[in-house]
């Protein structure tokens, strides 16, 4: 049976598994943990110890595969937003139009008695329906109020105890979120201009 040698100093941890899994160098690894990159070199050699790397490496690629399908998810979630208070703008400003021409349609008719059920009638094609801003709910009002203090969509999520993006997505004004977005592109750190 081969007997292996003490490693001096060396107090090994998870932490240094993880460094060691995603990448880091021998010697700046052996400097923190204040032993020679050849300690390092004789405990990694170890075969349980390349097994719980090989397992750490793993680890790291799951992760950073589901912060990658986060962030996808959060891009299409915005791209959806946008457009639903797009759709929502437009929609509004149709039925305001359409409103509007209703009323100067029946305000340039000539003046004559009308019966009640005409006068009911006028009164129902002018009334405009109720827009998303009329409807707004007690989470959308606690939206509002985060995004005109400069939240962005996070702000928002954690105001609302909504949980996830998606719900926030469904429960809340399109018109705020976008707004909501806009603050977080302000806040984004911007690139510097090219030389």
């Amino acid at each position: 049976m081969k007997r292996r040698r003490r490693l001096r100093k060396l107090v090994p941890d998870a932490e240094l598994i993880r460094r060691r899994a995603a990448g880091e160098a021998l010697r700046p690894l052996a400097s923190d943990y204040g032993v020679a990159h050849t300690t390092l070199l004789d405990y990694f050699a170890r075969s349980e110890i390349a097994r719980e790397i090989k397992q750490a490496e793993k680890q790291l690629r799951a992760e950073q595969r589901a912060v990658v399908d986060r962030r996808a998810a959060e891009r299409r979630l915005e791209r959806e937003v946008r457009a639903m208070a797009k759709e929502q703008a437009v929609r509004e400003r149709k039925q305001a139009r359409r409103a509007k021409a209703v009323v100067r349609e029946i305000t340039s008719r000539p003046r004559r008695s009308r019966s009640d059920h005409e006068l009911w009638l006028d009164e129902r094609d002018a009334r405009q329906p109720l827009t998303r801003a009329d409807l707004h709910s007690r989470n959308d009002d606690i939206a509002a109020r985060v995004v005109a203090d400069g939240g962005g969509v996070q702000a928002v999520l954690d105001a609302t105890d909504l949980r996830t993006l998606e719900n926030v997505k469904n429960l809340i004004d399109p018109a705020i979120l976008k707004r909501a977005y806009d603050n977080d592109l302000l806040r984004r750190p911007q690139p510097p201009p090219p030389i």
